[in-house]
């Protein structure tokens, strides 16, 4: 298994950090990106908010760019994007009754895939106990 994730790596810092990067058009286009992404109504009252939320989830994808530079990055960027993704999967989840929540079920699946790889990874890179 750890020489999947060391054939894989590169290929998955790059999907990871290109797909989450996405996340840079709430930033840069809110009121489209609402729109044409999430099916939600634009209301200027909350620019701020989705706008600090697109510049956060770049960060998060540009984070995964640095990693396949910076080796020593791979595991705490990992263990950060673990924990951010698995909050935004349980929302998704936790408010899946609700109506506003049809145009996040891909970020959802998207988000889900990258965990399920982040968790393999950290399972075969963890440190032994003596």
């Amino acid at each position: 298994m750890t020489e999947f994730f060391k054939r894989t790596q590169t290929l998955a810092l790059f999907i990871a950090g290109f797909g989450t990067s996405l996340g840079g058009l709430y930033t840069i286009a809110p009121q489209w990106a609402l729109a044409q992404l999430n099916q939600l109504p634009y209301r200027v009252s909350d620019t701020i908010f989705i706008q600090h939320w697109g510049f956060l989830v770049l960060m998060m994808g540009c984070s995964f760019f640095i990693a396949i530079f910076r080796q020593n990055w791979v595991i705490p960027i990992f263990w950060v994007a673990l924990i951010e993704k698995l909050f935004f999967v349980s929302l998704v989840i936790g408010y899946s009754n609700q109506s506003f929540i049809n145009g996040f079920w891909l970020s959802m699946a998207m988000d889900s895939v990258i965990c399920l790889y982040i968790v393999g990874y950290l399972w075969t890179h963890r440190t032994p106990k003596h």
